[in-house]
């Protein structure tokens, strides 16, 4: 009783108002009902309890076969009592523990399909639920033992130290058949007094460490991208209660000020370790992205070869806020302050993928001479958004969205397009949505979807009363519209398929799909509309003037024909191949120059010596089996380059790193010279965050992250996979 007195101090410490008081009241009326001790005189169990383990458990009933109480369950063999937690977990665990030739014998003699708990029909169900809350017992039962014994409740009174849990409405909680605990702590900041209900159950177990339940919640909200202020929601708090985990769960200052900063001080550090264990290549990404209040904020991450596997290690560094009006000097200074703050050397750096179009940030990265090189998927949605905008799509896409959602909002409309789809065989499982135009293949999935939908819409719309017919109506030069769109950008749609199904897209890739998509992809064709042939076009010289820097075409065209995937270049001239294969000889040679140390060879070989004394082997036929001292640099550069242009080409779908792993023996410089190139990804978004429905999901959280939080969150979410 001295826990239910403590408990009863601290829950009425602190002034709280009338309805308050009554709330408890109720709460502790209610449970403390359960605070008896019953003498039973049978065990029995209802029908709704099918699992075969029951066959040993009852609960305790008067001789007449009413049930006393469904707190607890007895064992019939040893009479031990046991808490009721819904399942048939614990039954078997007791079985298990203490009756185990009983359990075994019970399970060898059922037939499979009959261990586990037997379906019941919904009626039945409900017309027991409905006896137990009526407090009548079923006419029947599974099992009935006559056995008499008593039943302690008693009826414990626990702690909570989560200042945040309402009261309202809390006597719903308390149902019969589901036995709850009660725990409330005067302690938030209004003095208000709260409670959080738990099983029964958990009175017996031994609480959760405080701090491992804590860095569990933050966990959830780092891997989620949740905001903290979610623990001080019912619903979350409700949610912890119904897996009764008897904890405290810390509330959102405690989160932000105290446990997300320790995780975030831990994992800084390992990326720290990591960093100065990688190989001296490496590649930045920068990633702008905007807040829901329109504000611009930069992701810098590192990319690097994992020395160990054949894989791609990806890191982010640092998320920083980014205002519209920075000049290309604070560009600079973030830039060398991020690189100094991680011990980033700027030689290492092969280059940085941008997916912004802020010039100052371009020049203030090759001012450093580093090569910037567009993200591909940035890419697409310029090239895509610049679709979109054109005076008459705008239009078609603003009726299309008008259309959707007033067919979504109108009942009827609705249902009657849903059994049209069911009975169509043309159409997949997708349904009609409205786009997310920051990632554009929604909106190019929403063109598609009514495309698909054509004749539907157009009959539900005239059967639609209460609306103005010719707001909604779509025209056919609209509907050519959106076939233009749907067939130009098509090929994008397949560019953002391959990336995703790479296990990690490299730069490597960005040659050969450019190439492919302006060859043939937007190539004009005389079946084409005037609006098509313009799209294309346009899409061709957006895409041809986006990477036609020097420095880019050629740092592409050499990690392309370091791709064994794509070193036979089938789509590139003569002249083209003899370009790019000069700087590879070059910094091939002056590699194994630097391996080999040469220049200390030759000094050694000019510095006269006393010649040394041939033995009779050498005397004899030494002229028959001459040598070569060393051969040099550039002949060895020319014989890995061959063999490696002899081996076998990859197949399309083999990771260029791990055939690079195993070829690496046979060309050892020139494996160390690709390692600079194949450590650059085509993008700024990892493959994960490449399918359209992922991107709208990640980027609408990352966008609700308040400022203070955003660089620990976004560093901790994308870095969480690992070990610290």
């Amino acid at each position: 009783m001295e826990n239910n007195k403590q408990a009863l101090s601290n829950g009425t410490a602190k002034p709280s108002t009338s309805d308050d008081k009554n709330d408890i009241q109720m709460v502790l009326a209610k449970m403390m009902e359960e605070k008896h001790t019953y003498t039973y005189k049978k065990l029995v169990v209802p029908p709704s309890m099918r699992s075969i383990y029951w066959k040993f458990f009852g609960f305790p009933a008067t001789e007449e076969g009413d049930i006393l109480t469904k707190v607890k369950i007895v064992c019939i063999l040893c009479k031990t009592q046991i808490a009721y937690n819904r399942n048939t977990s614990n039954l078997r665990m007791h079985l298990q523990n203490k009756h185990a030739q009983d359990l075994m014998d019970l399970e060898s003699s059922t037939l499979p399909s009959t261990k586990q708990i037997l379906p019941q029909d919904n009626k039945e169900r409900k017309i027991q639920k409905k006896l137990l809350k009526g407090g009548l017992s079923p006419a029947k039962y599974i099992y009935t033992t006559n056995t008499d014994g008593t039943v302690q409740i008693d009826g414990d009174i626990q702690f909570v130290t989560d200042p945040n849990i309402s009261l309202s409405n809390m006597e719903d909680d308390i149902t019969i058949g589901q036995p709850l605990r009660v725990m409330f702590k005067g302690g938030s900041n209004n003095g208000q007094n709260v409670a959080f209900l738990m099983s029964e159950e958990n009175v017996t177990n031994q609480s959760m460490d405080v701090k491992t339940m804590s860095d569990a919640i933050a966990e959830f909200i780092i891997m989620d991208l949740q905001l903290p202020e979610i623990v001080e929601g019912r619903g979350f708090q409700r949610l912890v209660a119904t897996l009764r985990s008897p904890c405290e769960i810390p509330n959102k200052s405690k989160l932000e000020e105290e446990i997300i900063p320790r995780i975030y001080d831990s994992f800084r550090e390992s990326v720290a370790n990591s960093l100065s264990c990688a190989a001296l290549e490496l590649a930045l990404t920068i990633e702008e992205w905007q807040s829901n209040n329109n504000e611009s904020f930069v992701t810098l991450s590192v990319y690097y070869q994992n020395t160990e596997e054949a894989t791609l290690e990806c890191k982010i560094l640092s998320t920083l806020h980014a205002p519209a009006d920075w000049e290309e000097f604070q560009w600079t200074s973030v830039i060398e302050s991020l690189l100094f703050e991680w011990d980033i050397k700027i030689e290492r750096i092969t280059a940085v993928v941008v997916s912004t179009s802020r010039a100052e940030l371009f020049q203030a990265l090759t001012n450093r001479g580093l090569t910037v090189i567009p993200c591909l998927l940035y890419t697409l949605q310029v090239c895509a958004q610049a679709c979109f905008e054109h005076s008459e799509v705008s239009i078609t896409l603003s009726k299309c969205r008008s259309v959707i959602g007033a067919i979504i909002s109108h009942p009827a409309a609705l249902a009657a397009l849903t059994m049209q789809e069911q009975l169509s065989s043309e159409l997949d499982d997708s349904t009609i949505l409205l786009d997310y135009p920051a990632v554009w293949i929604s909106t190019y999935t929403m063109l598609e979807q009514m495309i698909a939908r054509r004749d539907m819409i157009i009959s539900i719309l005239e059967s639609m009363e209460g609306i103005d017919q010719e707001m909604f109506e779509i025209t056919n030069e609209q509907w050519k519209i959106m076939e233009d769109i749907v067939n130009v950008l098509e090929p994008f749609k397949v560019t953002i398929m391959t990336l995703s199904e790479e296990k990690m897209p490299l730069i490597s890739l960005l040659k050969p799909l450019l190439w492919q998509l302006v060859s043939s992809h937007l190539k004009v064709k005389e079946s084409d509309s005037d609006t098509a042939k313009t799209f294309k076009e346009s899409l061709s010289k957006m895409l041809y003037d986006r990477y036609a820097d020097y420095n880019v075409t050629l740092l592409l065209q050499i990690a392309t024909t370091l791709d064994p995937r794509f070193k036979a270049m089938p789509y590139v001239t003569e002249e083209d191949k003899s370009i790019v294969s000069t700087p590879i000889k070059e910094m091939l040679t002056k590699l194994i120059q630097e391996e080999s140390g040469e220049v200390s060879v030759k000094i050694e070989d000019e510095t006269p010596s006393k010649k040394a004394r041939l033995s009779g082997m050498e005397f004899l036929l030494g002229s028959l089996c001459t040598t070569k001292a060393g051969m040099p640099a550039e002949e060895k550069a020319d014989l890995e380059i061959v063999q490696y242009q002899s081996e076998p080409t990859a197949p399309l779908d083999y990771c260029p790193l791990r055939w690079w792993s195993k070829v690496s023996a046979k060309c050892p410089n020139l494996a160390k010279l690709v390692s600079r190139y194949h450590c650059v990804p085509a993008c700024c978004a990892p493959p994960s965050r490449i399918p359209p429905d992922v991107q709208i999901q990640y980027d609408t959280k990352r966008a609700t992250l308040p400022p203070h939080l955003i660089d620990k969150l976004i560093f901790l979410h994308g870095n969480h996979t690992m070990q610290v």
